[in-house]
């Protein structure tokens, strides 16, 4: 193994540290799956699939992507003015969200046919949004300062918050259990953010007015050329499980939503952590005009280890081990697997390189990505009579081809740049 891998190396460390409390965190949720999934419904998890769906779409666009700049400073006077404003664009759109729920929740409502004895939780998105576009600023400021450990503590409190309510309002058959599960959990990973922010190196002190209108203009990039794309793409990642729950049903979105987080668990525990770390890794050897090309080779080998096994164990036993986890009504969601795992693979390994594209200021060439994709999986639209096997597979097709072009641009970028510090230093 090389050096970038070896067990001394501070990347190696800080990913570890990050894994292991991702694993610890994740594994709240995933662990408790198998008892949800017996006390409340496969409706029940589709509506939530649905309000989640469109919970992430919305956090991408909350804070106008400023808090991906937060790493990039040199200083930590600019990232905590930068982490200031996202902050307050957040509470400013999570406002303008309340005010459209209040007015319009029957039109859109109708629009997304979300269930009608749901609908009045969607009044939680505001604040759960709010909660996490705060939280997921206050992360980067510690991704930033190397506080992977404070970073991962915050994921356990997080999850642990939501797997106790969801339990307990299951177990008494408590009204929307799932949704109150995940907003306890979201405001209580903004008071555990804010306790960690202090003890590293934040400070009010640094922040002013004048300073924040500076670091708005600077990093005006994010909110031009990448709020769009980013929740252009993110919707792309989503839509199909909105049109599957317009054109199919809501059943058969909770099905595909265990699929969904079955599979994302190397994303979820791995990837995440690589990329987080990676991320800091690659704008500090930037700033030094050193070379990352072994540390992308190196990740690379290690998911693509990762990948073979993840669909080797659900192309051979999917169906079976949904079946015996979960409750034999499950096996559909492992039929479902075995179509599915090719894109994830994909997905998995282009979302550890996804900081690329901020670390070199490649905004631009990203957004172009992001509006195809979203472009080609709109396509899906016009499958409305298509058995849902075989809309899956046109989904995947779409995901190998849009993903595949994704790493072949993140190979370009690190080759450009690898080139540049040859060129320096033979100057």
């Amino acid at each position: 193994m090389l050096k970038t891998l070896s067990l001394k190396s501070e990347f190696t460390k800080n990913t570890f540290v990050l894994i292991i409390g991702t694993v610890a965190a994740q594994s709240i949720p995933i662990l408790l799956q198998p008892f949800l999934r017996r006390i409340y419904s496969p409706e029940d998890f589709g509506a939530m699939a649905v309000y989640l769906t469109i919970f992430g779409m919305i956090t991408i666009a909350s804070s106008l992507r400023y808090e991906a700049a937060i790493v990039l400073p040199k200083n930590n006077i600019a990232a905590a003015n930068i982490l200031s404003l996202a902050c307050l664009i957040t509470i400013f759109f999570s406002l303008i969200l309340f005010v459209a729920l209040f007015f319009f929740k029957n039109e859109i409502v109708q629009l997304i046919n979300f269930p009608v004895k749901y609908s009045n939780y969607l009044y939680f998105l505001p604040f759960a949004c709010s909660a996490f576009s705060i939280f997921q600023s206050m992360n980067y400021w510690l991704i930033r300062q190397k506080a992977f450990k404070s970073s991962a503590n915050n994921k356990i409190v997080r999850r642990g918050i939501e797997g106790v309510i969801q339990t307990v309002s299951g177990v008494f058959k408590i009204p929307g259990g799932l949704f109150f599960g995940d907003l306890a959990g979201n405001l209580a990973n903004v008071l555990a953010g804010i306790r960690q922010l202090f003890r590293n190196d934040f400070d009010l002190k640094f922040v002013s007015l004048k300073k924040i209108k500076c670091v708005l203009k600077r990093y005006s990039d994010f909110p031009k050329f990448n709020v769009l794309p980013t929740l252009l793409s993110s919707a792309a990642t989503v839509l199909p499980f909105l049109f599957i729950n317009k054109l199919y049903s809501t059943e058969t979105v909770g099905y595909l939503d265990l699929s969904r987080l079955v599979l994302s668990i190397p994303l979820i525990f791995i990837s995440s952590s690589i990329s987080q770390v990676f991320f800091q890794q690659t704008t500090e050897k930037k700033n030094s005009s050193l070379s990352i090309k072994k540390d992308v080779m190196n990740i690379l080998y290690v998911l693509l280890a990762i990948v073979l096994i993840e669909a080797l164990l659900i192309l051979l036993f999917g169906p079976a081990l949904f079946g015996f986890v979960f409750g034999s009504r499950y096996e559909v969601s492992g039929l479902f697997s075995q179509i599915l795992v090719f894109s994830f693979a994909l997905n998995f390994i282009g979302s550890a390189f996804s900081s690329i594209f901020i670390t070199f200021e490649k905004i631009r060439l990203n957004s172009i990505w992001q509006i195809i994709y979203f472009l080609a999986i709109c396509s899906l639209l016009f499958l409305k009579k298509t058995d849902i096997y075989d809309f899956l597979k046109i989904y995947v097709l779409i995901e190998i081809c849009m993903h595949t072009a994704y790493c072949v641009m993140v190979y370009f970028i690190v080759s450009r740049y690898e080139n540049k510090i040859k060129k320096q230093i033979l100057l």
